[in-house]
């Protein structure tokens, strides 16, 4: 039973699909469906582990699926944290909502919909108005990535 975390994304040099074992470096696989790429590493991963346990070198742990709670607890600078907190007050939304917003954006979420039903669903707000632009707010987050417009 194949029990480790997959990725399989298109690649447009090779025209199909090539499927991975994050962290295993060496380890890829490739298919003109995703089946088959997923059906092809399964082969390759069994010997590349086998080789790996002959070798008497360490075969990679099991990813299993984690549950995620929605909810982290986050340090910032008090500067960061005031900026963000006003220009949350001044889109007349919450912080949570605001900062949820700029990193939808940032990790590329196609539809800040989707975010604000999340959001709206768990804290039962019917009002939610997302920011159009970051303002100084972005400014301050550029260590994590490009401005957010």
């Amino acid at each position: 039973m194949f029990k480790h975390a997959v990725s399989i994304k298109w690649s447009d040099e090779d025209k199909g699909y090539i499927a991975v074992i994050p962290g295993v470096e060496g380890l890829s696989a490739f298919g003109k469906t995703q089946n088959r790429a997923l059906a092809e590493l399964k082969i390759a991963s069994s010997a590349f582990f086998e080789s790996l346990k002959k070798a008497g070198r360490p075969v990679p742990d099991e990813q299993k699926a984690r549950n995620f709670s929605g909810q982290l607890r986050l340090r910032l600078p008090k500067h960061l944290h005031a900026d963000l907190s006003q220009a949350a007050e001044e889109d007349g939304i919450s912080l949570n909502t605001y900062i949820v917003s700029l990193l939808a954006k940032r990790s590329g979420e196609k539809e800040i919909k989707t975010v604000a039903d999340s959001i709206s669903e768990s804290s039962n707000t019917n009002d939610l108005n997302f920011p159009q632009s970051a303002g100084s707010a972005a400014d301050a987050l550029t260590h994590i990535g490009p401005r957010v417009n």
